[in-house]
């Protein structure tokens, strides 16, 4: 008996020096621990990016590409004892944007338009000169099932193996749309089976009257995301498939290997949707020469501008007074647009009228700024970007006058006065200014350009 204990408290000690003691139960108290290191960062590879490689130069360069939403619409959610979350990834469309920028395509991004929408807001960009997409991919995860899962165990005497598998069946839908239209020129539904396996071994003797248990096993899980990755990469290949020339399309897809998809047939409307998309976005470029001489893009006037300098005439230099002007502009002008603002947000007539006296304070000494620049030789894009945002700020406060007049129960301008004429800011002699849409009265976003 004392030779079994023996036996057994020299194979656990055996089995804790292999596996050893964390490096940083061992560190003081004040001293850093030292960081585990894993595996190496890789970039991401799926068995679909030869062929989606494959399809660089199948389809025009003048035809672009977005990706619009692709919604997790499974309803699966997973807890944990720090909160809860998705089961899937919510950023599909991601992952489908990089495939289409594998693939070698014209690709503008519309997964975040808060930037250009700010900068329209602003007075700095128009958002019609924005490069439009003739085909987006749109879509959704519409699936995600448990598959009931099965296993066996056997044991003799105490020992033997033991096996379980479980299943998740995952699907999605995929849609190509023309943007001028709105049809859906190709579509692709895919489904996979993601599988879990655990197997193991366990033994129980009695050596005298002291028991000895083993247990040891493993389990593999293909990963779910990763999983979930791979069909968006074969789904937006095979949209792609579907719209470029046959034996393009053949010939990349012969790179796929049945084992990892099976293809699903769909036929779309190949090249002819290519020449239709074509034939739209030329028609589309056309229609911005068609508007009156000196009308904005977006159909309101053009900020007024000095004459510029004659070709081939020095430059003036810009003093560094001009410049702090300028920024002080800027700066008051942006103050006034964030008050013009705060009118939309006020609760009460008097907190709005509050709000509208501090953007009409901001906007005077926006104006004043801007004029002592003017005459200090603020000139070329820096005078053009003050003035514009000064504009800006001038109507954002002429419709917040309005707005809270409203709120405060009073009739439209019978405290808000509009802005003289002569305190209108005189754009220091530049080039054009960009053009930008001014806000109106009724818009709701007061600091910028109509939307």
């Amino acid at each position: 008996m004392g030779f079994a204990r023996l036996s057994g408290l020299s194979l656990c000690l055996a089995l804790g020096a292999c596996v050893g003691m964390p490096s940083g139960t061992t560190t003081p108290t004040t001293e850093d621990a030292p960081l585990a290191k894993g595996p190496p960062i890789r970039d991401i590879v799926t068995e679909f990016d030869e062929a989606l490689s494959c399809m660089n130069g199948a389809l025009p360069d003048s035809v672009t590409f977005a990706v619009g939403q692709i919604a997790d619409n499974t309803g699966k959610e997973q807890y944990a004892d720090g909160g809860t979350g998705k089961l899937v990834t919510q950023g599909a469309g991601d992952i489908v944007q990089s495939a289409l920028f594998r693939a070698g395509l014209t690709v503008v991004n519309r997964r975040d338009p808060n930037i250009i929408l700010a900068e329209n807001n602003w007075g700095i960009r128009n958002v019609k000169l924005q490069r439009p997409a003739d085909l987006y991919i749109s879509g959704s995860i519409t699936s995600l099932d448990y598959i009931p899962g099965g296993g066996a165990q056997l044991e003799i005497a105490g020992v033997g193996p033991r096996y379980r598998q479980t299943r998740i069946l995952i699907g999605l839908d995929l849609a190509l749309t023309a943007a001028h239209s709105g049809e859906v020129v190709a579509n692709v539904p895919l489904q996979k089976q993601i599988y879990a396996e655990e197997m193991g071994f366990s033994s129980g003797r009695f050596f005298g009257e002291t028991l000895v248990s083993l247990d040891a096993g493993g389990m593999e899980r293909e990963a779910l995301h990763f999983a979930l990755r791979q069909m968006l990469s074969y789904a937006t290949y095979d949209l792609l498939a579907q719209i470029a020339p046959e034996g393009k399309a053949n010939a990349c897809g012969a790179k796929i290997s049945t084992f990892d998809a099976v293809k699903s047939g769909t036929a779309g409307k190949r090249s002819a949707v290519i020449a239709e998309v074509e034939t739209a976005a030329k028609e589309a470029a056309k229609q911005p020469a068609q508007m009156p001489q000196g009308a904005a893009p977006g159909g309101a006037p053009r900020p007024q501008a000095a004459v510029a300098p004659a070709p081939g005439a020095p430059a003036k230099p810009m003093s560094d007074e001009a410049r702090k002007l300028a920024n002080s502009a800027t700066s008051y002008a942006a103050r006034a647009i964030a008050s013009a603002d705060a009118v939309v947000a006020a609760k009460t007539g008097p907190e709005a009228e509050a709000a509208a006296s501090e953007a009409v304070r901001y906007m005077t000494l926006a104006i004043q700024a801007l004029r002592a620049g003017a005459a200090a030789g603020l000139s070329g894009p820096e005078g053009d970007a003050a003035a514009t945002v000064v504009e800006q700020a001038i109507t954002a406060t002429e419709a917040a006058q309005k707005m809270a007049a409203e709120k405060a129960g009073k009739a439209p301008g019978a405290e808000a006065p509009p802005v003289p004429d002569d305190a209108a800011p005189q754009t220091p002699a530049a080039s054009p200014a960009a053009p930008v849409n001014p806000a109106t009265g009724d818009s709701k976003v007061l600091g910028g350009a109509a939307p």
